[in-house]
Formats: C-alpha cells, structure tokens, sequence
C-alpha cells in the first residue's frame, strides 16, 4: 500500500495515527507497571500544611 493512498483517505490515515499513538503509549505506559518502585521517596521530605500550600502561590 502507497503511503499516497494513505494520505488521500482521511479515514485510513485517521486509523493508523490511532493505531500509531496507541503503541506510543503502550510502550511509555506498560513499563511502569512491571517496576517495583516507579519513583523513590526523598529522605527528610515532608508534607506540607495547608497553610504553606496556599502561601507558596502568593509569590
């Protein structure tokens, strides 16, 4: 199949970007399910209070 072909069918070319972002995303997605730890916590880190969240946007 020519790739002219492809891009004069609006809906065949719609079909394989779809099909194209998905395995773009299965390939970003699929991984973090197969880690143990997909982010490791900082040491000393703290949640902040309500307080400090609403001040840290006056600035």
């Amino acid at each position: 199949m020519k790739h002219d072909s492809i891009e004069k069918n609006i809906g065949l070319m719609a079909f394989f970007m779809v099909i194209a972002v998905s395995i773009g995303g299965l390939t970003q997605i699929v991984p973090l399910f197969f880690q143990d730890v997909t982010n490791n916590p900082v040491e000393g880190m703290k949640p902040r209070n309500a307080l400090e969240l609403e001040g840290r946007d006056v600035y």
